[in-house]
């Protein structure tokens, strides 16, 4: 900046300690881009602003003058006197770098829950190697035993998924898993002593019959089947590869937790152990009976450390218990912060957050308010 003859003159009226400085910077290569009048001077005074941070003298007050820094879009920091008539300013800090969306989405993804880590997930890099066929019958009731470790079955307007695999967690955690994958809760469809469940969903126009049934205990891990079957039947012909299509990325991705495993030889695994699992599974949740339970089974477990999330590309949420609180804390585009004075508010705004997850799969019957409330229940995370 070349300075006129006025501006000249008005430099050489700065204090002596600030005209010093100035002419050091100068002379250390240092530039002044501006001489003006404004903040920080009052209006009897003036400032100077350099090109560069002062380097010819540590930033920081003494000898004579003050130093403050800031950290705004005007300026990094300022030198004046103690009359503050006259100043140096520094010029600002460069802006930091955009922030990461990616980075802080993923920051307030769930953490991943004990029980996925206990049942050996495998990658979603490696997905299950369904053995594909055509049939020509249309499919059955689901019944009995899958013939191989994961096959899948292609028939007119349907298709027919069945997986045999060893899962190290209980049947009722297998139980849970599924409900909180698909969206429906199953009902125990037992034939013997063998314990199985049931389940149908409904997904854009295609009916999924679901039945998980549990063969036999190990002692580090217990052999499942697993078997959907879905169909489309009266939806119209041109609408058929859609349904093949989807059909099989919403099989795969209910099951990408399930390591698939050959059936074991007849008569191994221990009958006793298995007996007492299904037992143990049948009463797992005798107590949670009506509506009420499960709500308190709810506040318990977020109490304990449990939380509701979601995420999308805009940004997403997290509902947690903190400091005696229920918090909710939206994130990204529409951030937010609102906490609830009791359970009856945490619990009634709890269900509208929940409400699309826990109904979208139910079909045209729609979904009891106990059922709701159960898989309300499936959807809590653990820290």
């Amino acid at each position: 900046m070349e300075l006129d003859r006025e501006q000249q003159k008005e430099l050489a009226s700065f204090p002596p300690a600030l005209r010093a400085l100035i002419d050091a910077e100068l002379a250390a290569g240092n530039r002044i881009v501006e001489l003006s009048h404004g903040f920080p001077a009052p209006p009897i005074g003036a400032y100077v602003m350099l090109e560069k941070k002062v380097t010819t003298r540590p930033r920081a007050s003494g000898d004579g003058l003050d130093h403050r820094a800031r950290s705004s879009s005007l300026s990094s920091g300022e030198f004046t006197d103690a009359a503050r008539v006259y100043f140096v300013v520094e010029p600002p800090d460069a802006p930091p770098p955009e922030p990461d969306m990616d980075a802080i989405r993923r920051a307030h993804e769930p953490k991943p829950d004990p029980l996925a880590v206990l049942a050996h997930r495998r990658s979603a890099a490696v997905p299950i190697a369904w053995t594909r066929a055509v049939a020509e019958a249309p499919p059955a009731v689901v019944a009995g035993s899958p013939g191989a470790t994961a096959s899948f079955v292609e028939l007119p307007f349907g298709c027919r998924a069945a997986l045999s695999f060893l899962d190290a967690r209980s049947p009722h955690e297998l139980r849970c898993l599924l409900e909180r994958e698909i969206g429906v809760l199953f009902v125990e469809a037992s034939a013997g002593e063998e314990l199985a469940w049931q389940a149908e969903a409904h997904v854009v126009g295609a009916v999924y019959r679901c039945e998980l049934r549990f063969v036999t205990a190990f002692r580090d891990a217990h052999h499942f089947e697993l078997r959907i079957d879905a169909s489309w039947a009266g939806r119209s012909e041109a609408s058929d590869e859609y349904y093949r299509k989807t059909s099989r990325s919403w099989i795969e991705l209910w099951t990408r937790e399930l390591v698939p495993a050959a059936a074991p030889s007849a008569g191994s695994g221990s009958p006793e152990r298995t007996r007492a699992l299904a037992a143990e599974s049948r009463q797992a949740e005798a107590a949670l009976d009506s509506i009420a339970a499960v709500q308190r089974a709810i506040v318990a477990g977020m109490q304990r450390g449990g939380r509701y999330s979601n995420s999308h590309k805009e940004g997403g949420t997290n509902i947690v218990w903190r400091d005696g609180k229920y918090v909710r804390e939206d994130y990204g585009d529409y951030p937010g912060h609102e906490t609830y004075a009791d359970e009856a508010a945490f619990l009634a705004a709890l269900r509208r957050f929940c409400d699309s997850e826990v109904t979208r799969h139910a079909g045209p019957n729609g979904v009891t308010e106990f059922a709701a409330w159960k898989l309300i229940l499936r959807r809590m995370l653990t820290r």
